[in-house]
């Protein structure tokens, strides 16, 4: 189950909501997250929850994973193993 507080425990730097209309996008810190969403919320959930600037529904929701490069690409995601695969 890809809850919140699963999420946060394994690192993540909280959630990122990403708006389909204008492609507005908000970082939750994982206070601000667990306060407004609490902690057993999925995180497929949250887009339900949440309106933006333009006033549209949020779209999508992901875990703000931490950030690696390696070489000359772009950073990618450092997901944990306990979390599971990536939609």
């Amino acid at each position: 189950m890809s809850t919140l507080q699963k999420a946060i425990s394994l690192g993540a730097r909280g959630v990122l909501v990403r708006c389909g209309t204008c492609l507005n996008r908000t970082r939750f810190p994982p206070a601000q997250a667990l306060k407004l969403f609490g902690g057993e919320t999925r995180i497929a959930d949250i887009p339900a929850r949440c309106r933006c600037k333009c006033g549209a529904r949020a779209k999508h929701a992901v875990a703000d994973w931490p950030l690696r490069a390696r070489g000359g690409s772009e950073p990618l995601p450092i997901v944990p193993k306990e979390w599971g695969r990536l939609p």
